[in-house]
């Protein structure tokens, strides 16, 4: 089992991060669930609901930010854009082949 995935590419000049220890806890903890060290309790639940509401308030404005950078390339980028319905699902495929 891979403990960590090498990181291929630096993260952004000025990208936001958690608050001292954040991360080290939330990692650790996760580590320990996955590991099986750790069962998923109620307890446990607390405690990940505790982390999520210290970032909360002010997640989008001081951490979240550069998310939406692949959808404006996308955009600045252009069409054609499809029109129509979108769907997630796979479309139908026909009896016949085209020809």
């Amino acid at each position: 089992m891979t403990a960590t995935l090498p990181r291929v590419l630096p993260s952004p000049e000025g990208k936001p991060v958690p608050p001292a220890g954040t991360a080290e806890r939330f990692r650790a903890f996760a580590c320990d669930l996955a590991a099986g060290r750790r069962a998923w309790t109620p307890e446990a639940a607390h405690f990940i609901a505790d982390l999520f509401d210290q970032l909360a308030a002010d997640w989008d404005t001081t951490r979240a930010t550069g998310r939406d950078e692949a959808l404006r390339d996308a955009l600045t980028r252009g069409g054609p854009m499809p029109t129509g319905r979108v769907s997630n699902s796979a479309p139908e495929q026909a009896s016949t082949p085209p020809r």
